[in-house]
């Protein structure tokens, strides 16, 4: 997507969480805009992840504007990085006390937890294809000795 379109969708649920704040809604509520937010910066933060990393070896170049791209990763990552202060000082004026460590904590937590499901998930691909790569050379070795032990037989007879 685009990031412009991310960060809009990141802004509008942040002004919903605002919104609901000031006018004293239920926290659920509350939280269930928050998780908007989040999912709105979690993909924003996956698209300046994407702009960083290694392309393919398959995958066709193409370049934008270098300006234009670096303000808009600045853009995104400064706005972040606001409304991340803001939710946190949000917490400390209305939360229950220790809800944003909480919070914090167990946002960290589910990141540890995908990151090894993720290399629990790509150990387990590189098992499978060596483990396929393996059946193939012994069926290959078992035809070749099923071909000569076939072939000393017709030989004797």
């Amino acid at each position: 997507m685009d990031p412009l379109t991310l960060l809009a969708g990141a802004s509008a649920a942040f002004k919903g969480v605002q919104t609901l704040v000031n006018h004293g809604r239920d926290i659920e509520d509350v939280f269930g805009q928050l998780a908007k937010w989040a999912t709105h910066v979690s993909d924003l933060q996956e698209w300046v992840r994407g702009q960083e990393s290694k392309p393919s070896i398959w995958k066709k170049l193409s370049f934008k504007d270098d300006t234009a791209e670096a303000l808009n990763t600045m853009v995104v990552r400064q706005r972040i990085a606001n409304q991340e202060k803001e939710i946190r000082e949000m917490f400390q004026w209305y939360g229950p006390p220790g809800a944003y460590e909480e919070f914090i904590q167990e946002r960290r937590r589910i990141k540890d937890q995908r990151e090894r499901m993720i290399y629990e998930q790509r150990r387990r691909r590189q098992a499978f294809f060596w483990n396929c790569v393996n059946g193939v050379a012994i069926a290959t070795l078992l035809g070749i000795i099923g071909g000569v032990v076939y072939g000393l037989i017709v030989l004797v007879s």
